[in-house]
């Protein structure tokens, strides 16, 4: 059997059992090959596998997270700024009609 270039078993009908010789995996890569957990499998299929759902499951998250941030910031900044803002000492200042 003549050696196959690859992607060439189908092409040039060339045998790959030439090229099935066992190497010891490096230690840093046998953790890295433990079965795919279900979960990540189901956000990876779902969220980012095509372009489209990617692209907007990234807008999505960015606008509620900018929206999430603005809301804790503006709560941060009342309760530091309590009894100092207009809208607390409005009433000190209400003209009576």
């Amino acid at each position: 059997a003549r050696p196959c270039r690859p992607g060439g078993a189908r092409l040039w009908g060339c045998s790959m059992a030439s090229k099935a010789v066992s190497t010891p995996l490096p230690a840093w890569l046998k953790g890295r090959l433990q079965p795919e957990p279900a979960a990540s499998r189901f956000i990876y299929n779902t969220f980012f596998k095509y372009s489209p759902t990617y692209m907007t499951t990234v807008m999505l998250t960015a606008t509620f997270a900018g929206l999430a941030f603005d809301n804790v910031m503006n709560g941060l900044w009342d309760m530091n700024n309590r009894g100092k803002q207009w809208k607390d000492i409005k009433n000190n200042y209400a003209e009576e009609d």
